[in-house]
């Protein structure tokens, strides 16, 4: 038997609201399966720790370089973290300086981020003497033995001069990136998890 305008009508409305209710489920299932794709995977840009590795600030924090002050604003922000075996050569300071800029083009959310030099040799510091004098919100400290295993397996091997990892406001160790890093696909992929996150 036909349908009567009405009934095609009502049949639509109908199908439209259970589209309206199962399309936004469908799509939360499909990106918590693939979420490459809500991180804007566009040339492997960053690399997704999963699951991610809790860090203790104690432990990230046990060996401290640069004043107490500057260590302190670390807990509860995103945290950029750079890893110097021995002294910060070439490779590093290219790094310190990249991560820089990329901070300063956060603009209003750059209180949100902050950076951290963990040194294999704390002495090496000194001869970072000019670089802190320039550069406020980079903290330095030493890196320990038990820390270095838990990057290296949140990196999937050694760490590797000039790589980068990201922490969480929680403490989270959540994503890397590769020595040749670029530091404008590293600011979307930070630009991108500030819109979405409630802290830090």
């Amino acid at each position: 038997m036909a349908l009567t305008p009405t009934q095609r009508r009502n049949q639509r409305t109908i199908i439209i609201i259970a589209l309206i209710c199962i399309v936004p489920f469908a799509a939360a299932w499909y990106f918590a399966r693939h979420p490459q794709w809500v991180m804007g995977d566009l040339g492997n840009v960053g690399h997704l720790i999963t699951p991610a590795i809790p860090l203790d600030y104690g432990e990230l924090l046990a060996a401290p370089v640069t004043s107490s002050e500057s260590m302190a604003q670390l807990r509860g922000r995103w945290i950029v973290l750079s890893v110097a075996d021995g002294p910060c050569a070439e490779v590093c300071r290219q790094n310190l300086y990249k991560t820089r800029q990329m901070r300063l083009m956060l603009n209003k959310e750059i209180p949100r981020v902050r950076r951290l030099l963990l040194l294999t040799d704390p002495g090496a510091a000194d001869a970072l003497a000019d670089w802190l004098r320039q550069d406020e919100f980079l903290a330095v400290a030493g890196l320990a033995p038990t820390l270095r295993e838990k990057l290296e397996k949140a990196v999937g091997g050694p760490l590797q001069p000039g790589q980068i990892l990201l922490l969480d406001p929680l403490g989270n160790l959540m994503m890397y990136y590769d020595a040749d890093f670029d530091p404008y696909g590293v600011l979307k992929d930070l630009k991108h998890l500030l819109r979405a996150s409630q802290i830090g």
